[in-house]
């Protein structure tokens, strides 16, 4: 059982600093902690005693009767650490602590003090929390007005919590979580609770940073489990964001690309902005799936139409493809002067079959084997609805179907919260804006469809590593785990570069192995020669600039080029990115990454996301390159980089040239922790 129940489902709680001073923050939080009609237990700590908020006020915590689920902690950073040990002393399960904790080392004793008690801590520098089905509000916000929902929203902004939580009627919450510095439980914690209440249908995160990484992974894996989309906003996704949240919570801020490999192998919904997080969140409370296929989107516009279509265009949100036979059907149930199409146009003449060609053209997209959610767009306004049946129509919209579905307006400032209220007692979701609404269904529908890789099983690798690992044992050590390499001999004479000429064959390549790095960058790389002759007037040359100590290589076939790169994150381990290599970096400027290790299966989605694979497919007549050897070396490397996780820093293979025969890995650098 997750140690946050008593927390959430308390069926008691104490507030201490608790104020009938009008205007003072104990008297908000006093009145918040009423104010949604908790039924259970409520104590109020003044040491003036008296009463508050028609309820007794007791002068010490101490003459608390009980053991409290929760201890409100409404004091300053001077008195915390000894309200907090007075509430671990009366048996509290759970405190929530509001003050920023700042200075003289108070946030570290009281996660200290947390710790040793193995107490759950909500907070500092945050709101609390509510939880809208029980009434329980630790927060100095007023809770009343809240209708419950099936969103859990956890924010470790103070302020995203109030704006989200506190604006628009629409977003109806289960439970709403401030965790701020995370004193006594880290944002995992919080997740998995949520995942776990049959309550919750969506979990909307807004997040800094993960105290816990390991905890972040293994809560967003039980969500997928459960079925619960988790939807992250991640900030401190550049430089100057990470430095800002650092200082705002004291929370590390890892690697972007990190944490983007990370959702997307725990399956979570990663969005941009607040708007996409909670109209994502939105579109995902009902706790409907999306089948395979695109949206089926019916609007009252042509013009809005057509925008539509060249926004689905333009930002990749998958349009239903509309069969034959769902063209056939719109054909026969619509006027003839509407085309059926997707977004389908309905606005036929205002008569009073108005609104039931609207009813046959949402029938006929819901019936779709194609269409996987259903949008409804009409002018539904506060103030104005021009056509009452549309309205009977939009609340109908779940009975249509089982499939998710939604009320739309491509205007984001459409006036309509009340309706957006009415529409949401019925479990219909209202969206405001079309690229909002675009982005929702995107992220929605590539979470239903996203596969699940399993990751292989990879043992730490036993073998013992020289503090430098230079390009030769680079290439011998990944080809052990399975990569192909290309053959190469080091040489430290003229002899011995014809010896190895002779055994690898022309035409080949002459490296210098004098320990330089970006050896083209110092003329340190001889291509293609093709006799005796041209090899021993390259090693002369090369020898007599950059040193005696060379390699012989074998000359690969000209091919695609991809570059393999590995840097061990310091919250999430090998973090693996694959780019197009050599020349082709200045065309395509593009990456793609994820954690170490993984499969074929996964590496070769990976390479398909780069613009670059369909050279390796093969473009105007030219000869598809081996794509599968290409995933099986990307593999591989993965796996290398897992083994070794603990023994190195960075591996860089480039080129990795693909070929129609295969995968030759020509140039790498294993960077130890060694060196």
């Amino acid at each position: 059982m997750s140690r946050l129940v008593p927390m959430f489902e308390a069926r008691s709680m104490v507030v201490v600093g608790a104020s009938d001073r009008e205007g003072s923050f104990g008297a908000r939080l006093a009145q918040a902690t009423l104010s949604a009609g908790f039924k259970g237990q409520v104590s109020f700590v003044n040491p003036r005693g008296g009463e508050i908020m028609g309820l007794p006020a007791l002068p010490s915590l101490s003459e608390l009767d009980h053991a409290p689920d929760v201890a409100v902690l409404g004091v300053g950073g001077a008195n915390l650490e000894r309200a907090l040990l007075g509430a671990i002393d009366k048996g509290a399960k759970s405190a929530v602590i509001f003050d920023a904790c700042h200075g003289d080392g108070l946030l570290d004793r009281l996660k200290s003090i947390a710790a040793e008690a193995r107490i759950p801590v909500c907070g500092g520098s945050g709101m609390g929390f509510i939880n809208t089905r029980s009434r329980a509000v630790a927060s100095f916000y007023d809770a009343g007005h809240l209708k419950p929902g099936g969103i859990s929203l956890i924010a470790h902004s103070g302020s995203v919590f109030t704006v989200l939580g506190m604006n628009d009627p629409r977003f109806r919450f289960d439970l709403m979580v401030s965790p701020g510095q995370e004193i006594g439980a880290t944002i995992d914690e919080y997740i998995a609770h949520a995942a776990g209440r049959a309550t919750t249908k969506a979990i909307a995160v807004f997040m800094e940073s993960a105290r816990n990484p390991q905890g972040l992974i293994d809560a967003l894996k039980l969500a997928r489990a459960k079925g619960v989309p988790v939807v992250v906003c991640k900030v401190g996704r550049t430089e100057e964001s990470a430095r800002l949240a650092r200082s705002h919570t004291g929370a590390l801020v890892g690697s972007n690309a990190a944490y983007a490999a990370v959702f997307e192998e725990c399956g979570a919904i990663a969005v941009d902005t607040v708007d996409e997080l909670m109209n994502t969140a939105l579109l995902c409370a009902s706790g409907r799936k999306p089948g395979p296929g695109g949206v089926g989107l019916v609007t009252d516009s042509g013009g809005l139409r057509e925008m539509q279509v060249d926004l689905g265009s333009e930002t990749q949100t998958p349009l239903a493809r509309l069969s034959p036979a769902t063209l056939t059907a719109l054909r026969a149930a619509l006027p003839p002067e509407l085309e059926p199409s997707n977004p389908q146009d309905c606005a036929a003449d205002l008569t009073d079959e108005f609104p039931k060609v609207f009813e046959r053209g949402l029938k006929m997209l819901a019936d779709a084997p194609e269409v996987s959610m259903l949008g409804l767009e009409a002018d539904f306004r506060d103030d104005y609805v021009y056509e009452p049946g549309l309205l009977d129509l939009a609340k109908s919209l779940p009975t249509l179907t089982t499939k998710p579905c939604f009320v739309y307006s491509s205007f984001c400032l459409a006036h309509n919260r009340r309706l957006a209220d009415e529409l949401a007692d019925l479990e219909v979701p209202y969206l405001n804006g079309a690229t909002t609404m675009m982005t929702a269904v995107r992220k929605v529908q590539a979470w239903a469809d996203a596969p699940r890789w399993e990751a292989p099983e990879v043992a730490p690798w036993p073998g013992q590593l020289r503090a430098k690992l230079d390009e030769f044992a680079s290439l011998e050590l990944l080809c052990g785990f399975g990569m192909a390499t290309v053959q190469s001999v080091v040489c430290q004479t003229a002899a011995a570069v014809a010896e190895a000429a002779s055994t690898l064959g022309f035409p080949l390549v002459l490296k210098t192995a004098e320990g330089i790095d970006h050896k083209s960058d110092s003329g340190g790389v001889i291509l293609n020669l093709r006799d005796m002759a041209g090899l021993t007037t390259a090693y002369a040359d090369l020898s007599r600039r950059l040193g005696p100590s060379v390699i012989v290589q074998t000359m690969v076939e000209r091919g695609i080029e991809l570059t393999f790169g590995c840097v061990m994150d310091p919250d999430f381990g090998p973090l693996v990115m694959v780019s197009p290599g050599g020349t082709l970096v200045e065309l395509f400027d593009e990456r793609q990454c994820a954690r170490a290790p993984f499969g074929d299966a996964q590496a070769e989605a990976m390479i398909r996301r780069l613009r670059v694979s369909r050279l390796i497919d093969g473009v105007r007549g030219d000869a598809p390159r081996d794509m599968a050897a290409a995933a099986r070396s990307l593999a591989a490397f993965s796996q290398a980089c897992a083994a070794l996780r603990s023994r190195v820093t960075e591996i860089d293979v480039n080129p990795v040239v693909i070929t129609a025969s295969g995968a030759i890995a020509v140039d790498a650098l294993i960077v130890t922790k060694e060196a």
